[in-house]
C-alpha cells in the first residue's frame, strides 16, 4: 500500500503533466488535494489495524471506496470535455 501520493502510479502522472485545456484545469488543480486525501485513508486504516481496531479498518475501507468514487468521477468528466 502506497502511502505517498507523489508515489503512487498517479501521483507520478499527475506530478508529470499540467494539462493546458482551461475547461478541465480546475478539475485538474482540484485532483491533489482529494488524492492526498484518498491516501490519507491508507494511513489510517494501517493505524487502526496496528491498534487491533479492524472495525474501524473496515469502517475506513469502506469511507475510501465511496470517496474514489468522487476521484473517478473527476476523471470521467475530464475524459467527457476532452
Amino acid at each position: 500500500l502506497q502511502l505517498n501520493a507523489s508515489k503512487c502510479g498517479f501521483g507520478h502522472f499527475y506530478y508529470a503533466i499540467t494539462p493546458n485545456i482551461p475547461e478541465i484545469q480546475s478539475i485538474w488543480n482540484a485532483l491533489e488535494a482529494k488524492h492526498k486525501k484518498f491516501h490519507g485513508y491508507g494511513s489510517q486504516a494501517i493505524d487502526a489495524l496496528h491498534q487491533g481496531d479492524y472495525i474501524r479498518a473496515e469502517q475506513i475501507y469502506h469511507e475510501a471506496e465511496n470517496y474514489s468514487k468522487e476521484l473517478i468521477s473527476d476523471m470521467e468528466k475530464m475524459l467527457q470535455i476532452l
